[in-house]
């Protein structure tokens, strides 16, 4: 099915190992490691705070490689089919140009995405040997989900889907992984770093509203339009704060975790950069999707030391 025609010079002058690198998306794996991390010390508190058994964190430590291997083959995936459906055209805003750029030709980067899918799936063998087959249907669900994610994309659903993917599904993973059995805590409970990724997905789309439209792919942002788009890019990053307070006042999780708010002068420029953008000017927010990630990350450490720092 794949016809290459690799080029000692070509590789050598044209590509490196950085590369290869930037076009997985390494910026945007914080959305990978920071659920299952987040969850294993939630249940490590939890679990100290109501008489559990210890966190076994060898099999988490794991997920977490699984996790962001899947993260990157994921990217490479869809980076070539949004190139096949015209939605990254050249003169785009998207920072990713692996195929525009001419480092890679749109099969070479479907296979590299694809031998990448590939390691995450060996690696999730390995996690089920370690832990439990039962286990199998979430590493399905997970490759279901990354090889369908363009239609689901094109249908209005990736923010659900990546809600489910990088929140939900992780949680439910990481505390049978973990523990052996579901502390049904941890879906409210990974809310708050999985709405800050899905706002990521968001930021990118609204940022590609038009160039959607006219490759036909209609994303929820494409479907709602630029105004209510900018709104809800601001709830999906305001809502988190919300949820850890009100989160902590049940006893759900430590006050420490209200340590995340320490992060909300990060999130406030983008919130307002977001807002104030004109339609016609996607340049002021061609970034927005890298600088979401790098709140997520600030505020999922955060998120992650809280329950650590509980402990003491």
């Amino acid at each position: 099915m794949f016809r290459f025609s690799f080029q000692s010079d070509y590789l050598c002058s044209m590509r490196n190992l950085k590369d290869w690198v930037i076009a997985t998306r390494p910026w945007s794996f914080p959305a990978s490691f920071i659920p299952v991390l987040a969850i294993g010390a939630f249940l490590t508190d939890y679990n100290s705070r109501n008489g559990g058994g210890p966190v076994d964190w060898i099999p988490l430590l794991l997920a977490v490689v699984m996790m962001v291997v899947f993260q990157a083959a994921g990217n490479l995936i869809s980076d070539y089919y949004d190139h096949v459906r015209g939605v990254d055209p050249a003169g785009s805003l998207n920072q990713v140009r692996a195929i525009q750029s001419g480092k890679f030709t749109p099969r070479e980067l479907l296979f590299y995405g694809y031998c990448v899918l590939t390691a995450g799936v060996l690696i999730g063998v390995v996690l089920l040997f370690l832990t439990s087959w039962k286990l199998i249907w979430l590493g399905a669900a997970a490759i279901v989900s990354i090889v369908f994610y363009m239609w689901l994309k094109a249908h209005a659903l990736s923010g659900l889907t990546i809600l489910f993917c990088f929140s939900i599904l992780p949680a439910i993973g990481a505390s049978y992984v973990g523990t052996g059995s579901l502390v049904p805590l941890v879906i409210p409970v990974s809310l708050p770093f999985g709405l800050l990724i899905v706002a990521i997905l968001h930021a990118n789309n609204t940022r590609d509203i038009r160039s959607d439209r006219q490759a036909g792919v209609l994303t929820f942002a494409a479907s709602i339009g630029d105004c209510a788009s900018k709104w809800i890019y601001a709830a999906e990053v305001a809502t988190p704060y919300v949820l850890v307070l009100v989160f902590a006042l049940v006893d759900w999780i430590p006050w420490w975790t209200l340590l995340t708010w320490l992060t909300v002068p990060l999130a406030w420029p983008l919130v307002k950069a977001m807002l104030s953008a004109r339609p016609e000017d996607g340049i002021a927010i061609a970034t927005i999707d890298q600088k979401t990630a790098g709140l997520q990350l600030a505020f999922g450490l955060l998120y992650t030391i809280s329950f650590f720092l509980a402990l003491i």
